[in-house]
């Protein structure tokens, strides 16, 4: 099962850090798939298809690392090695993929999407589809969010990016 963990919080960690009115690829700069805090993964199943190296958590998978939360109907990990969820060492996760519908919370941060994919080969996550990131009041929309974890790099492109960042006086009545 550690390596399943690992897997699911890579995901937490990564798509739950884009900040609106930050540079969204900074704010994965935490990432850390050593991290010690426990990572609770609830669904209605779990399929382990070690012939085909994949593990399948499904019907309505809840992810929670801290105060992180992930949501999607289907977790889809990849490995080598033997299966993951035998906790396995020598398991290794090689790609994730979450959807259809992602949303992970944490704090006043939500990032949704389609679909997401991490590549933990190339260290690229890619969340497509409607991607919607908030912190607050701002938000930023595209059609995806690409993040080289390596480089702490980020893009948002496909279609029409739009941006709307709420001035932290928005709102209140001046003295």
């Amino acid at each position: 099962m550690r390596g399943a963990r690992a897997a699911a919080f890579a995901v937490l960690a990564l798509l739950a850090g884009p900040s609106a009115a930050q540079d969204f690829a900074s704010a994965f700069s935490g990432f850390d798939t050593g991290s010690a805090v426990p990572i609770q993964i609830e669904a209605d199943e779990l399929e382990v298809r070690d012939e085909e190296k994949l593990a399948i958590y499904s019907g309505e998978v809840r992810v929670q690392q801290g105060e992180t939360i992930l949501e999607t109907p289907a977790l889809r990990i990849f490995y080598s090695g033997e299966a993951p969820a035998a906790g396995v060492p020598g398991s290794q996760v090689s790609r994730l993929e979450a959807g259809p519908g992602v949303m992970v919370r944490s704090g006043d941060r939500t990032a949704s999407g389609d679909r997401a994919v991490l590549d933990m080969e190339t260290d690229v996550i890619t969340m497509s589809g409607n991607v919607v990131l908030t912190e607050g009041q701002n938000v930023v929309r595209g059609e995806r969010l690409i993040v080289n974890l390596a480089t702490k790099q980020g893009r948002i492109e496909g279609g029409r990016v739009q941006t709307l960042i709420t001035p932290s006086g928005a709102g209140r009545t001046p003295p």
